[in-house]
């Protein structure tokens, strides 16, 4: 699959929000384990009770079926997830990558109010830019303080849910099945600070192929993969379908909350002009960015003003227009 990665630090100052955590929730489970099939009422009764609080990802393993349909159809990526935890049994169901839930209902809201009593630093918006199955994702991930880790990785996990079971399942349906990382199994780097808040914003291409669209749903989270633990700071979760772009339109067209950043002509020689639609107060800062993260160039401006400028070198750049807590951004291609 081809990734196309683009991040932009962005050192905000006055700045301040309270994020709200969503705690991951990853289930190793396999077709041929009756445990797995037993507890299955209890974790589906649980997950169903915290909507919008839970990101689900259900990597599946081996054993004791070797011949799980799930766990056939990537198991680089599942083995990848089982190999952070040592995963030895089944079923085993991790909390933020930091806590082994044990087997019962209490056990499972134990767990979960442990991670939400955890003071929560980053925030993660996601955009979702799709046209008939195949699309980009755009995450931003804003650190309010460093989170003491050095290691942090950025995962974006496709799961489905309503495939018909087998084994155990068979009279039934895995739900929120591994299918794809789609940074590959180690997912992607991501660095903040040394100034705070700090932005990152990744951008990732996704094909969701023979899955049923409507049955997807996307995990996105922040883990450490340091020696000092696997701590997930934060997740996202919402149906891949939740589209914010516009559908059947090329990325450099879409923007996100509403924001309008028209770019003319694009391609270019360099020679740019950018109108911006309708902002949240009047005004707004428009920054450029070329793929390294380095700020081009950056000016205030206002309701549909249109602004002239010229880049020097061929290559890829962002413009990123921010109002009011509203943010647009579009893809500028020049060819010198």
């Amino acid at each position: 699959m081809k990734i196309y990665i683009t991040i932009l630090i962005l050192i905000i100052s006055c700045m301040t929000f309270a994020a709200e955590r969503v705690v991951l929730l990853e289930d190793f489970t396999n077709c041929g384990c009756g445990p797995c099939w037993s507890f299955e009422p209890t974790l589906n009764a649980f997950i169903s009770s915290h909507s919008g609080d839970l990101a689900v990802v259900r990597p599946h393993v081996s054993w004791p079926s070797s011949s799980d349909p799930i766990y056939q159809a990537n198991p680089g990526e599942q083995n990848y997830r089982r190999s952070i935890y040592g995963v030895n049994l089944v079923p085993w169901i991790q909390f933020d990558g930091t806590i082994k839930a044990t087997l019962s209902s209490g056990g499972l809201i134990s767990a979960f109010n442990s991670r939400m009593a955890v003071p929560c630093y980053l925030e993660i918006q996601v955009e979702n830019y799709v046209s008939f199955g195949t699309g980009t994702i755009e995450i931003t991930m804003i650190a309010e303080e460093d989170l003491g880790d050095t290691n942090l990785k950025v995962h974006a996990i496709i799961v489905e849910s309503g495939i018909p079971g087998t084994g155990y399942f068979a009279s039934s349906t895995f739900e929120q099945a591994f299918r794809e990382e789609l940074f590959g199994s180690s997912g992607q780097d991501v660095v903040f600070g040394p100034s705070y808040p700090d932005t990152v914003v990744v951008n990732v291409d996704y094909d969701t192929g023979i899955w049923v669209f409507s049955n997807l749903h996307l995990a996105v989270f922040v883990q450490n993969h340091s020696s000092s633990g696997t701590e997930v700071h934060n997740a996202w979760y919402d149906y891949l379908g939740a589209v914010t772009g516009v559908e059947g339109q090329e990325y450099e067209e879409l923007n996100g909350d509403e924001l309008v950043v028209q770019v003319s002509p694009n391609p270019s020689n360099g020679r740019i002009s950018i109108t911006t639609g309708k902002l949240n107060e009047g005004t707004a800062v428009l920054a450029i960015y070329d793929t390294s993260g380095r700020c081009i160039t950056n000016m205030t401006v206002r309701d549909d003003e249109v602004s002239r400028f010229e880049i020097d070198e061929t290559g890829v750049y962002f413009a990123r227009i921010t109002s009011g807590g509203q943010i647009g951004t579009s893809r500028i291609v020049v060819i010198r």
